[in-house]
């Protein structure tokens, strides 16, 4: 049995011991890409109109936001040396978590000192990104795609560390192949190598919903795939990870963990963490809390 296949396992006995359900939460023409600097803008985010989920920002000194700066840290660990800096964060099915732990990461690794960060909501069908942070764009990265705009036009400045947003834009009639469009792959390009200390995370659409995040998947330098302890199906998640063959996945998360098998830590949020390399360093002799990341 395979390292990742364990985790699965895992988790579906962790989805199993639960009694009761857990309550769901909720170019150019010539080619080229110009891109703006980050300081391009204002801020736009009113911080009582963002989701409380959002926790790294609604509650920063929380436990649940500390489990996103523990995944902060796993994922620097992995990438910082090769600086594999394009990230997609994605699930099996619906109303996973993908969306927030792609918030929340990105917010997390943004308050680093030696970071920034472009927040992409590369979900055109089912965006969501903009209403977690409570803002209201009126043009983003489909109509970018579709040339209804420019960039620089789209791109937002949050105010909230060294974050910037990029939404998805009015919801297209052809997202997966905008999304593997020659236009997209250039500007995943250009994001990726222009700034040296820059993260990019999109938030994608769920494997076995759409085509779109294999579309996408395939110019990523690495995948996180997030799994509902209470909700993911094993079948599920084998299946979606089997069809992302040929993806770089850096880990599993686990999501919406009840605080009674997570040992009093938040209990709708419960990142753990996998490298590249397999299965968690967590201890497997009776630890059954502890995220030891």
């Amino acid at each position: 049995m395979s390292r990742i296949e364990k985790a699965l396992e895992k988790a579906v006995k962790t989805r199993e011991s639960i009694k009761e359900a857990v309550p769901e939460e909720i170019i150019t023409p010539d080619n080229q890409v110009t891109l703006p600097r980050f300081e391009v803008g204002e801020s736009v985010l009113d911080p009582a109109a963002i989701d409380r989920h959002i926790v790294c920002i609604s509650e920063p000194s929380s436990a649940a936001a500390e489990q996103y700066k523990k995944l902060r840290a796993r994922i620097l660990q992995i990438t910082a040396k090769d600086f594999l800096n394009t990230i997609m964060v994605t699930s099996s099915d619906i109303s996973e978590g993908k969306t927030i732990t792609a918030i929340n990461l990105a917010v997390a690794i943004a308050n680093e000192i030696d970071y920034t960060v472009l927040l992409v909501d590369a979900d055109l069908r089912a965006t969501s990104v903009h209403k977690y942070l409570g803002i209201k764009p009126k043009y983003g990265l489909s109509d970018y795609l579709t040339g209804k705009t420019g960039l620089s036009d789209i791109l937002i400045k949050t105010g909230i560390g060294k974050l910037v947003v990029l939404p998805a834009g009015n919801p297209p009639e052809n997202p997966a192949e905008l999304l593997s469009s020659d236009k997209m792959k250039r500007l995943v390009s250009e994001i990726k190598l222009r700034y040296k200390d820059r993260y990019i995370i999109f938030d994608s659409s769920p494997v076995l919903v759409t085509a779109d995040a294999l579309s996408l998947g395939i110019h990523m330098d690495g995948v996180v795939f997030v799994v509902k302890a209470a909700r993911t199906s094993q079948k599920a998640a084998e299946q979606a990870i089997s069809l992302m063959k040929g993806c770089n996945i850096l880990g599993i998360v686990f999501n919406d963990v009840p605080q009674y098998l997570a040992n009093n830590l938040y209990p709708y949020y419960y990142p753990y963490g996998y490298t590249r390399d397999g299965y968690s360093k967590k201890s497997d002799s009776g630890d059954k809390g502890n995220n030891e990341q």
